[in-house]
């Protein structure tokens, strides 16, 4: 008879039959259920080691005590590359890195998202020996030797002499690319040259690396926006991060689908990885493109990755006076600045100041030094009594306009430039313009940053340290003939702006637009209040 025949229950059987259950010992029984007992045990005690040590349960953990760093094909490959020795070292992570040696499943992650970090970041600098010596002051200007960053200057050819500067990345001798066909009428081979520089870095095999960060040698970065920006993303999946170019025939020529390399842009390690192993093969069938970021755009389609756009980083194909564009500048932190030779300075020259391009983004500098995250950003007040609207770009200029003009107005570039093919038509630029006055009286006021510095803890602030600009009145002969148009205006000679500094870093995941107060206007002095937005505050509360 059944087990549990009659009482109710449903009848139990083994797949082989009754007769072998039943027919088992006591001593077998007991051996079966302490098994189970013992893994039950196993199990629990499983689940307690990875609620207290859940990283030491993944790939990462594991690669970390069977799997070398370096194969000997990668550190053979780093002898024959041309560096600077001992004092180009990097600093390393305590954190290893198995990204090399790793072989993950489509979607699987080899260390969990976190922020970004600069040591994890690897730059590539785009240069050509015959080129370098003037182009070098661009990269002194960013790049913090004798600290946590990590990259290279990448040059077609052995510098003169043998000196190499320790304020500067170290340099490496770009692989041959003599074999690779090119075949755009007009163009430089070099941009084969410099689209396998993401690869080639790639190969050396470096440790605890996330991101490789491609620039032109002419190409400023705001390293520390640009941490915070490479923060938004996962650097375990891969991404192409960067932005068109200022230039809508440019976008045309090209794509809009593509990043403009002297903008900078950035390869996740994952897409290093899969671009380092098709690369060569996919370069040999785009001979006839020009440069090298469309060839970059032509392996990122084949990888079949789209461009994720950041609006921070600026090729700046366009020429003349950039203040317009500048001083209207998204609402994103500004990662990058390019074509640095072709602009004007960005500073114009005063009385006691005389500015070269080097010099004015050194002037620019000091204000993103003190706190990267404000820099370039507006706001917008007014001052009700006397009708006048306040555009303040942090660390660069504030502009001032007779009457009340909406901040939908203040927030659009004023064509103060020419596209890259000389052109001012509104329909040259991939973005909304507005004309800038022929009626000189009907121009904006300029002040330019002249100081910046830090006061002690301020108790209108919220007893935050508080940084204080001192921007003063730019010096304009054509304006002489306003001076009466424009009172009180023209007896103002310098504005100073006080603001918070940028400590909240939800702002570069949701950034809002800071709002600003007319704290005092006396005489020659106007004094304003740059501040997070109150509860039910808005830019033109104050008109």
């Amino acid at each position: 008879m059944p087990i549990g025949h009659g009482n109710g229950k449903q009848s139990l059987r083994s797949p082989v039959g009754d007769t072998q259950w039943l027919g088992m010992g006591h001593s077998k029984v007991s051996m079966v259920v302490g098994i189970a007992c013992a893994c039950s045990l196993v199990y629990v005690v499983s689940l307690v080691l990875m609620s207290v040590h859940p990283a030491c349960w993944t790939n990462y953990c594991l690669a970390r005590h069977c799997t070398p760093h370096f194969t000997t094909q990668l550190f053979a490959a780093d002898l024959n590359m041309t560096q600077r020795p001992a004092s180009g070292a990097f600093f390393e992570d305590p954190t290893p890195n198995c990204h090399s040696v790793l072989r993950l499943r489509s979607g699987s992650s080899i260390v969990g998202p976190r922020n970004a970090d600069v040591s994890r970041i690897v730059f590539g600098i785009a240069a050509a020996t015959d080129m370098w010596w003037s182009r070098k002051e661009f990269l002194k200007l960013w790049w913090k030797p004798n600290s946590k960053m990590r990259g290279y200057v990448f040059l077609d050819k052995q510098p003169l002499g043998s000196y190499w500067s320790p304020e500067l990345p170290p340099y490496r001798i770009s692989e041959s690319t003599a074999h690779f066909k090119y075949t755009y009428k007009g163009g430089w081979r070099s941009a084969i040259r410099i689209s396998r520089i993401v690869s080639e870095m790639f190969r050396l095999g470096l440790r605890n690396v996330d991101w490789f960060v491609m620039g032109d040698d002419d190409t400023l970065f705001f390293v520390d926006n640009l941490v915070q920006v490479l923060s938004k993303y996962d650097h375990t999946k891969m991404f192409y991060i960067g932005s068109n170019s200022e230039s809508h025939l440019q976008n045309i020529l090209f794509s809009y689908n593509m990043a403009f390399g002297g903008g900078g842009f950035a390869i996740s390690y994952p897409l290093a990885r899969a671009l380092a192993k098709m690369q060569d093969d996919c370069l040999s069938r785009y001979s006839y493109l020009f440069g090298s970021d469309d060839r970059m755009h032509a392996c990122m389609a084949e990888l079949g990755i789209p461009l994720t756009k950041e609006p921070g980083f600026h090729q700046l194909d366009v020429v003349g006076d950039v203040s317009g564009l500048l001083a209207a500048h998204p609402v994103a932190p500004l990662v990058s600045l390019h074509h640095l030779e072709v602009i004007s300075p960005i500073f114009p020259n005063t009385a006691t100041k005389n500015y070269t391009q080097v010099r004015a983004l050194k002037h620019l500098l000091k204000a993103a030094e003190m706190e990267a995250g404000s820099i370039m950003q507006q706001s917008i007040c007014y001052d009700q009594r006397r009708q006048w609207s306040f555009s303040v770009s942090w660390g660069y200029v504030v502009q001032v306009h007779k009457g009340f003009v909406t901040p939908r107005e203040l927030e659009v570039p004023q064509k103060t430039f020419l596209s890259w093919h000389r052109e001012s038509s509104k329909v040259e630029f991939p973005f909304n313009t507005r004309d800038n006055p022929g009626d000189v009286c009907k121009q904006p006021t300029r002040f330019f940053m002249d100081t910046v510095d830090v006061n002690p803890a301020d108790p209108s602030f919220g007893g935050s340290l508080v940084m204080v600009g001192v921007f003063v009145r730019e010096i304009s002969e054509d304006k002489q003939a306003c001076v009466d148009k424009l009172q009180p205006l023209s007896s103002v000679q310098r504005i100073r702006v006080r603001r918070k500094k940028q400590t909240d870093e939800s702002w570069y995941q949701m950034p809002r637009r800071s709002c600003c107060r007319i704290m005092k206007w006396k005489n020659e002095n106007i004094d304003i209040r740059v501040h997070e937005c109150e509860e039910g505050e808005s830019l033109v509360r104050s008109f």
